[in-house]
């Protein structure tokens, strides 16, 4: 699966490893994101491309069809 563009515009949620802090961003966040830094413990937390790919895959319920733009 490759990062879909229709939810470049969703809201979609990952969850810190380290904290389980919940961070909402829009799918186009963490398209271009390596690294955050968490707002629940503060340390930095690198998303893989593997990380996107659970991601999207997760929220892929959300995804709008095509041409339904």
């Amino acid at each position: 699966m490759s990062l879909s563009p229709s939810l470049f515009s969703v809201g979609l949620t990952f969850q810190c490893p380290q904290c389980n802090f919940t961070v909402i961003k829009n799918g186009s966040w963490f398209q271009v994101v390596s690294r955050y830094k968490c707002e629940g413990c503060g340390r930095e937390i690198r998303i893989t491309y593997a990380d996107k790919i659970a991601i999207f895959q997760k929220h892929a319920h959300l995804a709008m069809p095509p041409g339904a733009r």
